[in-house]
């Protein structure tokens, strides 16, 4: 072989690999960036949120400082951000007397769990169905409207297909069929919470009182 095309050769070569440096830098830029920095940022932002919403003196200024750290891009945790904003909404409907409020609150969140739901998958995916129910559970007790309960049965049984034996969807449902006056089904409920939980005496005494109050029930 002629010492040209050695050179061309070895001039290839060092191109080469400086594409392929070149590429690595900039893909480890990218991990950086959607990895790390986007992430962080978004975090910070909550952050603030969480600092600033107790000087929120309207729904409407508490969905725009939430709104700031849950739009802000990132491909890493948005699920996790919405389900600390859910817990927040969650706490402050506890404090909400106009229906007005508690239904524009309930909508806020619901938007932005709406993605996540539609996947219907993830790590806290039944931690997340749990807390819309619990959250819709929370709306009716304020408002008295029955949409919200009927939102609260939903998600309490779709959690309860993920976890047949997971408490927090059987326990739900037991508060829903009690408030709905559904006894049979309240009973049904309460005979597996108690066959899985038999020292549960505080659950053992409300299903007492329920059955008591209820002599239309079907005993089974």
């Amino acid at each position: 072989m002629c010492y040209a095309a050695i050179f061309v050769m070895w001039g290839m070569n060092q191109n080469i690999k400086k594409a392929i440096a070149v590429s690595a830098s900039v893909f480890i830029a990218l991990v950086a960036y959607y990895g790390s920095y986007l992430p962080m940022q978004k975090s910070m932002l909550f952050i603030d949120a969480m600092q600033k919403v107790s000087n929120a003196k309207t729904i409407s200024d508490f969905e725009q400082t939430f709104s700031v750290p849950l739009d802000a891009p990132s491909p890493i945790g948005q699920e996790e951000l919405v389900r600390s904003t859910a817990n927040t909404v969650a706490n402050s409907l506890q404090n909400v007397s106009d229906p007005r409020a508690v239904d524009e609150l309930v909508k806020y969140i619901e938007t932005y769990y709406q993605p996540i739901i539609a996947r219907d998958k993830g790590m806290s995916f039944g931690q997340d169905v749990y807390l819309l129910g619990a959250m819709n559970e929370f709306a009716f007790i304020k408002t008295g409207d029955k949409k919200y309960l009927l939102a609260a049965e939903g998600y309490f049984k779709h959690e309860t297909e993920l976890g047949p034996k997971r408490p927090q969807g059987l326990y739900g449902l037991l508060d829903v069929y009690r408030m709905e006056g559904r006894i049979d089904d309240f009973k049904k409920v309460a005979d597996q919470v108690l066959q899985q939980w038999p020292d549960d005496t505080r659950t053992k005494a409300i299903v007492d009182q329920v059955l008591k109050t209820a002599p239309q029930a079907v005993q089974k």
